[in-house]
């Protein structure tokens, strides 16, 4: 992408959000916390994964089924929102709509009718797609065949959420960050994303919705953003695929007229990573969780992981290829060499984390408590 259209994009985003404005003395600084979008090879998708680095991915799967699977990215786009017009269900969804994100519940007629219409300002995030009919024509499983939580417990299948996200010109969604990691294909429409780990933000006073309480609009500004140095900002178009780390609190806002799926998931190259990161930090579905029905669910989610990967020895080479097994051992090893070793002590103290590293063919250091001297589970090819 040129870097005048970068600048344009910028631009544009500060019209609909002032906190992203940017004096065009720092867009040196700014493009040094580009990601741009890199060709999609799986063996470039797992590695960034491991690695917990947000990417972008041209030339990923569409996740459609027929009619629809033959068409260009834009074109499947607005075939999808007239598919959505016909619905005559009478159910409502969830659309957070004007400049404050006031919630209001349309149909999906309603959704289609405003999306063409350009007159209101919404996103919708919530419109769930699995085991409903809209599955006759979006393909869950393309975007995330080697998504972990679909082989786990129901309360863990639940957090998958995959769903349309659709939104209008000039929507804003605030930052925020959520538990596992996200993918999103776009099929019409362009977004802008402000991206950042959740704790070092905090710690220059940019807020995150879901991790603090929060009067208004989440407080962010570009010169604090500009100092971390996990700072990234991304740019979404047509026929391109985003996936992005649990850890990094995120800021969306949507430059053309959007519509997109995408979910939540967990994968063996961010299996360790995402374990520890719910441990350490508490999962965000913990947090408004008064009934305690989620107390267990790390622990259910871990322990499907084990007996995944206890399994996976004897499957079938697709199977293995699919869920990535073959980056297992690396991904392991990525994670003992960056986590600190008083940290990866605790965590081997923890049930949960246990029982997913210990069969998991990796360096794991001797002094960890307990540690087995070999482990139980090795690669095959």
């Amino acid at each position: 992408m040129e870097v005048g259209d970068l600048w344009a994009a910028l631009e544009t985003a500060s019209r609909f959000d002032a906190t992203v404005r940017v004096d065009h003395r720092l867009f040196e600084r700014m493009l040094r916390r580009y990601v741009a979008p890199i060709p999609y090879s799986r063996a470039t998708l797992f590695r960034r994964m491991y690695a917990a680095e947000p990417s972008v991915v041209k030339g990923f799967a569409k996740p459609l089924r027929a009619p629809f699977h033959e068409l260009q990215p834009v074109q499947a786009g607005y075939a999808l929102i007239d598919w959505l017009a016909r619905r005559r269900s009478r159910q409502r969804h969830r659309v957070r709509t004007g400049t404050t994100g006031r919630c209001r519940l349309w149909t999906l007629n309603e959704i289609a009718s405003q999306w063409h219409s350009g007159r209101t300002r919404f996103g919708v995030t919530d419109l769930h797609i699995r085991d409903t009919v809209m599955e006759e024509v979006i393909a869950p499983e393309v975007l995330s065949g080697f998504n972990l939580l679909t082989r786990s417990s129901p309360g863990a299948r639940r957090q998958e959420m995959f769903s349309f996200v659709i939104s209008s010109r000039g929507h804003l969604t605030d930052s925020h960050s959520d538990a596992p990691d996200s993918s999103n294909f776009c099929f019409a429409g362009r977004k802008l994303w402000l991206a950042w780990d959740t704790y070092e933000g905090a710690r220059y006073g940019l807020q995150d919705v879901e991790r603090a309480p929060v009067e208004g609009r989440a407080r962010f500004d570009m010169q604090s953003w500009l100092s971390l140095r996990s700072a990234r900002w991304l740019l979404v178009n047509p026929g391109e695929t985003l996936f992005l780390p649990a850890n990094m609190t995120h800021k969306v806002i949507t430059l053309e007229s959007y519509i997109g799926v995408g979910g939540f998931f967990l994968a063996i190259p961010n299996s360790l990573r995402l374990l520890s990161h719910w441990i350490v930090r508490a999962p965000l579905w913990s947090k408004r969780d008064l009934t305690g029905e989620h107390d267990n669910l790390v622990g259910e989610i871990a322990d499907s992981v084990r007996d995944l990967l206890m399994h996976l020895p004897r499957a079938s080479m697709r199977e293995r290829r699919q869920l990535g097994y073959d980056y297992l051992e690396r991904s392991a090893a990525a994670f003992i060499e960056t986590c600190p070793i008083g940290q990866l002590r605790s965590l081997w103290s923890d049930p949960r984390f246990r029982r997913v590293a210990e069969v998991m063919p990796a360096p794991w250091p001797e002094s960890l408590p307990g540690r087995q001297s070999r482990s139980v589970c090795s690669l095959q090819s």
